[in-house]
């Protein structure tokens, strides 16, 4: 699924998409929390924070964690998700914001990792996730990040 995206400016700044994870993902996509993406989701204004192309961030790099507390210092986005490449690099994040109230926008943690943009983007891509229960920065097992919406594996 894919939704075209317009900056604030109002200038075409082409298409985000989402694949299924059963259906593979192309070669240098990034991998988003599966909850963030709804098909039926209304528009939306996003902060997209994007490494350069071949930069990244291993995900427990402590500004990476540093920039994780903030956004769960700051008042609940609908959505939030880091991005990733493989099980432990970052590359990114995105925040969204349904309605009008967009101030949650002006300031995003991940912007001061990798430069980040605020898009509106259409229908059809994001939804809302449940703000996070707990400490999402710690790892348990083979490097997999804990879950963050429950305190149990």
């Amino acid at each position: 699924m894919a939704s075209a995206a317009v900056t604030q400016e109002g200038n075409a700044a082409g298409f985000l998409a989402a694949w299924a994870p059963d259906h593979g993902e192309p070669e240098g996509a990034a991998r988003i929390d599966a909850r963030a993406i709804d098909p039926d989701g209304p528009a939306a204004e996003v902060s997209l924070a994007l490494a350069p192309a071949g930069v990244s961030l291993l995900f427990d790099d402590a500004a990476v964690s540093q920039a994780i507390r903030a956004v769960l210092s700051m008042p609940s986005a609908d959505a939030c998700s880091t991005l990733t490449l493989g099980d432990d690099r970052f590359v990114g994040a995105v925040t969204v914001v349904h309605g009008d109230d967009t101030s949650r926008l002006r300031f995003d943690p991940f912007g001061l990792l990798f430069p980040a943009r605020i898009f509106r983007v259409d229908a059809g891509l994001f939804g809302w996730m449940p703000a996070p229960a707990g400490p999402v920065t710690q790892r348990y097992g083979a490097g997999n990040p804990w879950p963050w919406d429950r305190f149990t594996p």
